[in-house]
């Protein structure tokens, strides 16, 4: 179910998700204040009130804490794909120290295409290819077989071969949080304490059940939008909310503008 919500379009998902969580407690809101005698839920509003207060703590707690969890991990998705293609940058230039660095710089230029025409769209539909990862090994045994014949190319070469253990570390932690997402059991505990939060306003009487819908509609907005972001951020490579391989494709372009 997640899953399909995430390969939605943003306003198709935002609608689906926060609209859907709107309406379905304003029924249920309508409904309570239909068939309840308005004057007994008058009567608790204190007692309601108190212990209102601790659930809607208890779970503005838990969803911060998986909001929060969520945007860091689509920010680290983001932050390796640069951290890579920097690296490769790396690679890409120290390798005209050497004579016979034409063949490598072949290789990694192969490597981004395929990060970007292969691999990337994998990666959206939760797929994990090995042709990239075949063109990256062999681009650092290439490396690893340079051959060094002075000092200056052995600092030199221990920069590619640092910058090369990067680009796999980066690469490596990129394929993995594209599978990294809320277990299934934290998304139950997450709607079953959303629709536990919003209830509890339905033990509050109201002289008029339109204020008792504004309350209920907004507090029900607030927590169908973090839901929302939590859904559209969950996988940082899938879905209309993804991080793109923009930083690849610049590589790839100042590769070509090169000499």
């Amino acid at each position: 179910m997640i899953a399909w919500l995430e390969s939605l379009q943003t306003l198709a998902a935002g609608l689906l998700i926060v609209g859907g969580f709107v309406v379905s407690t304003l029924v249920a809101g309508y409904l309570v204040a239909r068939f309840t005698p308005g004057d007994i839920r008058l009567a608790h509003n204190d007692r309601a009130g108190f212990i209102l207060a601790v659930i809607g703590v208890v779970y503005a707690v838990l969803l911060a804490f998986v909001a929060i969890g969520t945007w860091e991990r689509f920010n680290q998705a983001e932050a390796r794909s640069y951290e890579e293609s920097e690296a490769l940058a790396t690679v890409y230039r120290d390798a005209e120290s050497f004579p016979d660095a034409a063949p490598l710089r072949a290789i990694l230029r192969d490597y981004v295409r395929s990060v970007i025409d292969d691999e990337w769209p994998r990666m959206r539909r939760g797929q994990r290819g090995t042709a990239s990862n075949a063109l990256l090994e062999a681009a650092d045994r290439y490396v690893r077989h340079l051959p060094v014949g002075s000092v200056a190319a052995q600092d030199v070469h221990g920069q590619m071969l640092s910058a090369m253990d990067t680009a796999l570390a980066d690469r490596e932690t990129r394929l993995t949080i594209d599978f990294i997402g809320i277990n299934s059991i934290m998304w139950v505990v997450l709607v079953a304490g959303a629709y536990i939060t919003v209830a509890f306003t339905y033990l509050f009487g109201f002289e008029r059940t339109v204020m008792q819908q504004l309350m209920i509609g907004g507090l029900s907005l607030t927590i169908g939008l973090v839901l929302f972001l939590v859904v559209g951020l969950d996988y940082p490579f899938r879905g209309s909310i993804a991080v793109g391989p923009d930083a690849f494709r610049d590589l790839l372009d100042y590769w070509k503008a090169s000499p």
